[in-house]
């Protein structure tokens, strides 16, 4: 299916692969863009404990970038974040140097401000991708000169925008004022989406939640049980990073970072939800959870995530999770999307 999005990146169909941290490792991105579409290598990619050796982490990122190449020769992407400050700028700064060296083709930008590296990254050969989660937002990016932005609706897992806009309400406002090809993301699990989402002013879909389901998602298996096993309503969204409550969920965020995760909602959730008459967040959340095992990876994410431990982390996940129902090779995800996709469209005409 031939769009704006698949001409400016070169790929078959219309899909970017959702940057998620611990479980878009080069195997995974290298199958999704071998199948057609836009892989994009996550934060911590490769990884299954913490580290704080900026070095390493730049080492295993060019590893991961060598191991899609070794799978495919089509185009594909790595998700930079914008470091705020300290240790977490350095990680940053340390991936966007090795992405220039290996001449990555694509960057996904998010969780930060347009400015600070859209210049460097173009000037080194790359399309980029600005990952937004409000109308001003994505204008500010346009502005600056991106290629392309997502439109990331509160209905995706993991991090998504503090003002709690849905996805298929803020793409058409997003559609309303960018020229520039725009990329649907949040609850995005089936075809029909990718339809509804042209209908609304998109040019394709950036999904995540429904490839951590698959064969070469190092995800663990408990992970990928608790998605199949979802429905809907089992997602739960939570505040952090609220600046203007010091204290309440506040992990420092900027203004462009702070936001909402979403996950998938279980017994211990429930509790702390009934403990706290339902207003809760980040913070509280993770209070509730036992502390992460060294040998576990380290952090309550990586023990969750890679390790399946979840009394010592959540599950990420968006709220399409309730059309995921099987856990396939990342190529017959694809290709499934897309015959539902022209099934949708056919049913149009």
């Amino acid at each position: 299916m031939k769009t704006a999005l698949t001409t400016l990146l070169g790929i078959e169909h219309p899909i970017v692969l959702g940057a998620m941290a611990w479980v878009t490792d080069g195997k995974m991105v290298g199958a999704i863009s071998k199948a057609g579409g836009l892989g994009t290598i996550g934060p911590n990619a490769g990884a299954r404990v913490v580290t704080k050796d900026v070095k390493e982490t730049g080492e295993r990122l060019r590893k991961e970038i060598q191991i899609v190449r070794s799978i495919t020769d089509r185009p594909f992407a790595v998700n930079f974040v914008v470091g705020s400050a300290g240790l977490d700028k350095a990680f940053s700064e340390r991936c966007i140097e090795v992405g220039i060296e290996e001449e990555v083709p694509v960057a996904v930008v998010s969780q930060g401000n347009p400015m600070i590296h859209t210049e460097r990254l173009k000037k080194a050969g790359m399309k980029v991708i600005h990952v937004c989660a409000a109308v001003k937002h994505a204008q500010k990016a346009e502005s600056i000169g991106v290629d392309a932005v997502v439109v990331s609706g509160t209905d995706g897992g993991g991090h998504s925008g503090f003002d709690q806009n849905t996805t298929f309400c803020l793409v058409p406002q997003v559609a309303e004022v960018v020229k520039i090809p725009i990329v649907a993301g949040g609850g995005v699990a089936h075809g029909r989406q990718l339809i509804g989402a042209m209908a609304l002013g998109a040019h394709g879909v950036y999904m995540g939640t429904r490839f951590i389901a698959s064969t070469e998602s190092p995800a663990h298996e408990n992970y990928k049980k608790a998605l199949v096993d979802s429905w809907d309503g089992d997602t739960l969204a939570i505040r952090h990073g609220n600046v203007a409550q010091a204290g309440s969920g506040n992990r420092g965020f900027t203004g462009e970072r702070r936001g909402s995760l979403r996950l998938i909602v279980n017994d211990k959730i429930r509790q702390v939800l009934v403990d706290h008459a339902g207003m809760i967040n980040y913070d509280m959340l993770m209070e509730s959870y036992e502390p992460p095992l060294e040998e576990h990876g380290g952090s309550a994410t990586a023990a969750s995530l890679i390790y399946g431990d979840s009394n010592r982390g959540f599950f990420a996940a968006g709220q399409g999770v309730g059309l995921i129902h099987d856990i396939l090779p990342c190529k017959d995800i694809v290709a499934n999307f897309m015959r539902q996709a022209e099934e949708a469209k056919q049913q149009l005409t």
